[in-house]
């Protein structure tokens, strides 16, 4: 039996997936109002739902509405009712970090598919939370102030990746074990995932790591059409469909900054996957088999200019290696202060080790940093405190001087040249105050199919095989350490922006 079948009784609403727990008969045991509410297991106060000492705890509701479950009032000393797991990706293997899990008080209300600048409050509020917490490094949570009785809900959350669940039973005035693996969806038909475009390319499979952490191949479709959640365009030398999918050139940044922007809109995230050569604007071998020579149009500004209106608006951008000529030229490059000092060219530094930064580059606490480095000691992706990388290439910096921008990951010392940046980010739109910022751009020099084996290629080849057909050639073997990176990476990208300064989910950490 499924997980979902585990705990989501027969009398879920039917307009929700798994939202048992609030149908009336689904269990009532009321336990009057009072006590506490929110923990912060992910460390600080909460600013999801509201600002101030208590990050807006006071304000939140103390019941389910449905059944008037509430908050115990008589639980002796200062044990509450708690419960508390860990969540999982998709397939159930890795624990995630910065998971937002609440009790709601009402059915979460379904969330909107495609680009919009939605706050930290704005993601996780639909449902009124009872009380909230975020997974920590471990993907561990302990989530105090919760209702007791038959039919608890929870919802566990990042961004627009969401699963609901129904606790059979919780226990008054003691710590309640989820009695299952909780983990986020494979599905949109079981949870929510977020609507997300991925450009193949000749060099690299990133389209391949969805399936890999878990995500049904079913869910994969050829360009903007169908149900699914991950919608494949064909980049130059890259895996297809079957049918097969638009080119990407053409059907995802087409030379048309209003019609490129409109394409782009309908998705929460998009994923740029390298192409062996200067990504192009069309025209040449864009989308057939260019391989590495290249061919075609460069992009155009009125190109680069739709995705800089993209992220803008809150769209979530992953590049990757060949994908910088987004942003050497053009309106990303003309940011000031610049977002990193660009070198062009394949730049090849073998296999390297990398070294998870923990701290900014003004020397301040870097939160999410400590959490991806011991994210990846947990699920034993580093070699002596240090990151493996396959295939690793060197075409941005980013230091002090570059303000607006956060690296992760920088070569160690024995890499040449030594501390080049590996994997960095900056939020959008660029240059007004963090509480503003809504979408995230991510620049990677790792590549996936340099270590994953995806469609029978051998470990370490740069080149996909021709033909190669998504999703039925994604492998499904481990992921390497540097795909453990940039699994990492995909579910940092889908949560709501806080500042580099704080934790994720919307936890401040002081």
């Amino acid at each position: 039996m499924s997980i979902a079948r585990q705990l989501f009784p027969v009398c879920a609403l039917a307009s929700l997936v798994v939202a048992a727990g609030f149908a009336a008969g689904c269990g009532s045991n009321s336990n009057g109002s009072g006590g506490s509410s929110a923990s912060s297991s992910g460390g600080g106060p909460n600013a999801i739902f509201g600002t101030g000492d208590d990050g807006g705890l006071a304000n939140l509701p103390r019941c389910i509405a449905a059944t008037n479950q509430c908050v115990a009032s008589s639980c002796s000393g200062s044990k509450g009712t708690s419960i508390s797991g860990t969540v999982y990706d998709p397939a159930g293997r890795n624990p995630l970090y910065g998971i937002v899990v609440f009790v709601p008080s009402t059915p979460p209300q379904p969330l909107p598919q495609g680009v919009d600048c939605l706050s930290c409050s704005a993601l996780y509020s639909s449902g009124n939370p009872i009380a909230y917490t975020v997974t920590d490094a471990a993907g561990h949570f302990t989530l105090d102030g919760v209702p007791d009785g038959a039919n608890i809900p929870l919802v566990v959350q990042v961004g627009k990746w969401r699963m609901q669940y129904t606790l059979p039973s919780v226990s008054k005035c003691q710590d309640n074990a989820a009695p299952a693996m909780l983990r986020l969806p494979k599905n949109h038909m079981e949870g929510d995932i977020p609507n997300m475009a991925i450009a193949t390319g000749g060099a690299d499979s990133l389209e391949c790591l969805l399936s890999r952490i878990g995500v049904d191949k079913s869910e994969y479709v050829a360009g903007p059409g169908g149900a699914g959640r991950i919608h494949i365009f064909q980049g130059d030398g890259g895996a297809n469909t079957n049918p097969a999918a638009p080119v990407a050139s053409t059907g995802l940044w087409p030379n048309s900054t209003a019609t490129a922007v409109a394409d782009m809109s309908a998705y929460d995230i998009t994923l740029l996957t390298c192409e062996g050569h200067e990504t192009t604007g069309g025209g040449g071998g864009g989308g057939g088999r260019g391989g590495f020579g290249g061919g075609g149009q460069p992009l155009s500004t009125m190109q680069q200019q739709a995705l800089f209106n993209y992220a803008a608006a809150g769209g979530r951008v992953f590049a990757s290696h060949y994908h910088y000529a987004w942003f050497n030229v053009g309106p990303f490059a003309a940011v000031t202060p610049p977002l990193a000092t660009w070198t062009p060219g394949t730049n090849d530094m073998g296999d390297i080790n990398g070294i998870v930064q923990t701290t900014l580059p003004n020397g301040s606490a870097f939160p999410r940093g400590q959490a991806m480095a011991q994210w990846l000691m947990n699920v034993n992706a580093l070699t002596n405190g240090e990151l493996p990388i396959q295939a690793a290439r060197h075409n941005a910096d980013v230091r002090a001087a570059n303000a607006l921008s956060t690296p992760w990951i920088v070569a160690d010392k024995n890499a040449r040249p030594a501390g080049a940046t590996e994997y960095f980010s900056f939020d959008t739109p660029i240059g007004v105050a963090p509480v503003e910022q809504c979408g995230r751009v991510v620049y990677s020099d790792l590549h996936v199919g340099a270590a994953s084996g995806d469609y029978g290629q051998m470990s370490g080849a740069q080149q996909i095989p021709m033909n190669a057909t998504t999703p039925s050639g994604c492998a499904n073997n481990a992921l390497s350490p540097q795909e453990k990176a940039l699994e990492f990476m995909l579910f940092d990208l889908s949560g709501c922006i806080t500042p580099p300064d704080q934790g994720a989910g919307g936890v401040i950490t002081k």
